[in-house]
């Protein structure tokens, strides 16, 4: 059934009842009246008010227990309900069965008890979805009564005997589901300052998320998920792109994990309703802000936000927004992986280095000056084999050693050997601008050599 808009349709000792010596009424869900659809307002007000006119009725002795006036905002008029008199709702799940509507609780010398504000979200989101709430940027969250789309009175003010708080400046809600793109709305996008007693608009909506690749299970007890973290600091930690140190505050350790697993551990941490901080603090996952966002195949941090380890092939798809709210990128990184074969990573023994052999004024390889080629943060590609892959990156757009052109394909040798081989083996490869670029180096034996 639908929300009940038609007061006609709340049959007194049925749906309503009436108590006129603690003046409060109840409704409840039977007959026409389905809860999670509720009833309007304007119904009940005008259900009110047909009973207290009717001449026979035993109510006309009792004042009438709603009043609804006018007022302006932002030059708008907006109307408010008043449960006057000493009248109020019976009870939470009375209040929580009224729709489109938003009130105050007065006692009978017209103090004001409580305050309710109207919020009702504007925009499609997936069935059964959970939507919720704070009331202070400082509060734990607080899910709404129902699921799905949003149309439900929530307390703003109480009190000292009606919950002793005055919440009227901060409302944010949240949509956050598996599998689907999150959303979230605060005050400020209604255009309001306060939830004084009116209608909030909550701008939420949510669609279904490709870039989620695993599951909750699979998130929470598997690499490369499970050493995916995110610290949060109250000092700047500058992180250099392109030869310049910029601020952020929040850091994720991505573990060598690919753009989309980080998304998705970051995903799956903001659905948390506890602590996410790795570090010293405490943040609440569930109304954390976002971390990163992904538009097609590319990923944008959220604000102070900086991912460290991140696969060195995803280099060109993440846009870092720093403290000062400035996006940065790095130059086009070209990426790859260097693949050995059993024999060069055997023991964890053998070594291996990457040099130019098309530089300028015989600077590269094979000459007494080879220059060993740097990795795009300026680190020699040298070391040892310590597994059948190890990744590479290549400062495409900005590597000038040995006086060559940047921007340009570079041309490389990869020289690798294990300590029981008499001799290297040299590969050589054209680093282009592209990633996942995969380089394969083979052992060479000599059938000569005595160990």
């Amino acid at each position: 059934m639908a929300k009940i808009t038609d007061g006609d349709l709340l049959n007194v000792g049925t749906e309503l009842t009436i108590n006129t010596t603690a003046r409060t009424f109840t409704l409840t869900a039977t007959g026409n009246l389905v809860a999670k659809d509720g009833v309007t307002l304007q119904a009940l007000h005008s259900k009110f008010i047909k009973l207290w006119d009717d001449i026979a009725s035993v109510y006309r002795k009792h004042p009438l227990p709603t009043d609804f006036s006018l007022f302006m905002v932002a030059n708008q008029p907006k109307g408010i309900y008043q449960f006057v008199w000493g009248w109020k709702p019976a009870n939470d799940a009375t209040r929580k069965m009224l729709r489109d509507g938003w009130w105050e609780e007065r006692s009978s010398a017209w103090v004001l008890n409580r305050v309710y504000t109207g919020v009702v979200s504007r925009g499609d989101v997936s069935t059964w979805s959970q939507l919720y709430y704070q009331l202070d940027s400082a509060d734990a969250p607080t899910n709404f009564t129902y699921t799905d789309e949003i149309n439900e009175a929530v307390q703003v003010y109480g009190d000292a005997s009606n919950g002793n708080f005055d919440k009227r400046a901060y409302f944010k809600a949240f949509v956050r589901e598996y599998g689907y793109k999150y959303d979230d709305s605060i005050l400020a996008d209604t255009g309001l300052s306060g939830t004084w007693p009116y209608i909030i608009d909550m701008l939420l909506q949510n669609e279904a998320d490709p870039k989620i690749i695993a599951n909750d299970a699979t998130v929470s007890s598997t690499l490369p998920y499970t050493g995916i973290t995110v610290t949060y600091y109250n000092t700047d930690q500058n992180r250099n792109i392109w030869g310049t140190n910029y601020p952020f505050r929040i850091i994720v350790n991505g573990n060598n994990a690919t753009l989309e697993q980080i998304y998705t551990k970051l995903q799956y941490l903001l659905r948390q309703n506890s602590d996410i901080d790795s570090g010293a603090g405490t943040v609440n996952g569930k109304t954390a802000s976002l971390l990163l966002t992904m538009l097609g195949d590319s990923g944008t941090t959220g604000t102070w936000v900086y991912i460290d380890n991140f696969n060195s092939n995803d280099t060109n798809r993440i846009t870092f927004t720093d403290k000062n709210w400035v996006a940065r990128v790095f130059p086009f990184v070209a990426a790859g992986t260097l693949l050995f074969d059993s024999l060069l990573s055997s023991g964890g023994t053998g070594h291996y280095s990457m040099y130019f052999v098309d530089l300028p004024w015989s600077f590269d390889y094979p000459s007494d000056t080879a220059v060993v080629v740097n990795d795009a943060s300026g680190t020699p590609i040298t070391g040892t084999i310590t597994g059948s892959s190890i990744s590479f990156t290549y400062d495409y757009d900005g590597n000038v050693q040995g006086w060559r052109a940047p921007w340009t394909d570079a041309n490389v040798a990869v020289v690798a050997s294990n300590a029981w081989v008499s001799y290297h083996s040299v590969t050589y490869y054209t680093i282009a601008k592209l990633v996942g670029q995969n380089i394969s180096v083979q052992w060479k034996a000599d059938p000569i050599f005595i160990p």
